[in-house]
């Protein structure tokens, strides 16, 4: 683990710090936060909406784990997905939402336990602008295509589907990579790049006047969906605490069923670690990307 983080990751941690208690205090007026000698539980979650969104859409759980373990919770991310994997890998998470392909290879690389899984499997769209010509991933020969990193689900899955359509990925179609699914769905609105890969349940939560712009052209096969994770610490709640509370949260109580609902989980169940080895296709390159320049 890190003992030494940069003053941007520093800075930026006390700004989601600072932004998580605020939202906690506008969502619970005249209810401060319990004062806990603990350290705040690191909550980790991967940059795929906006970070204000981000940090909004998960005040629920995060105040229900607050209130559960009587301690400081922390919501964090990165900048963009190789960041945030860096962060989990090295330790800077007790907790991590993260999709499946990174999260997966964190189970296998770092020993981390998967608490629970959306219960909604994933799909990757292949996007385009809703006014374009292409039809199909066999329609983007000599245009551009926008990921967010390699090592994601959302791109590994589109590359392969470039490939079944006899074109080779940075010869056939040009790949441009952005750091966020945001920019991957803007730039595909201003014009930028011509199709682009998105996974499902991000692809929902874009904003209606955004989303209404884009267009389906592929869609693949169903994956197991988005990871809740933990990183076991001597000083820390114990996984199987971590996975009893997020699941009656989900489950049993009014914000968890509104939260899983907004979020496009559907809910949330306990791990197929057998169901989850489909996931091992993907580790690969997320290690080549964690491990190469």
């Amino acid at each position: 683990m890190s003992t030494t983080p940069d003053l941007h990751d520093v800075h930026r941690r006390r700004l989601l710090i600072g932004g998580a208690a605020l939202c906690a205090g506008l969502a619970l007026p005249g209810r401060p936060l319990r004062a806990s000698a603990a350290r705040p539980i690191e909550f980790g979650i991967f940059p795929y909406l906006p970070t204000a969104k981000l940090l909004v859409d998960h005040q629920p759980l995060r105040q229900y784990l607050e209130e559960t373990f009587k301690r400081p919770v922390a919501l964090s991310t990165a900048p963009d997905f190789r960041s945030f994997q860096s962060r989990a890998q090295n330790g800077d998470f007790d907790l991590i939402i993260v999709g499946p392909g990174p999260g997966w290879q964190l189970h296998v690389d770092h020993k981390y336990p998967v608490l629970a899984v959306s219960q909604r499997l994933i799909r990757v769209f292949v996007i385009v602008a809703k006014g374009s010509p292409f039809q199909s991933p066999g329609d983007l020969r000599g245009k551009s295509f926008a990921i967010t990193d390699p090592m994601t689900v959302a791109a590994q899955l589109a590359m392969t589907a470039l490939r079944e359509h006899k074109l080779q990925p940075g010869v056939d179609v040009r790949i441009r990579r952005e750091k966020t699914p945001f920019n991957v769905a803007k730039a595909i609105e201003m014009g930028e790049v011509d199709a682009a890969s998105f996974v499902s349940f991000v692809f929902a939560n874009l904003p209606d006047n955004l989303r209404d712009k884009l267009r389906i052209i592929h869609v693949s096969a169903p994956m197991p969906g988005v990871l809740f994770m933990a990183r076991p610490a001597p000083d820390m709640p114990r996984p199987d605490e971590f996975q009893a509370a997020m699941l009656r949260f989900a489950n049993d109580t009014e914000a968890g069923r509104a939260f899983v609902k907004t979020l496009e989980h559907d809910g949330l169940i306990k791990p197929d670690l057998k169901a989850l080895r489909l996931l091992d296709q993907f580790v690969p390159e997320v290690r080549r990307q964690m491990t190469g320049p």
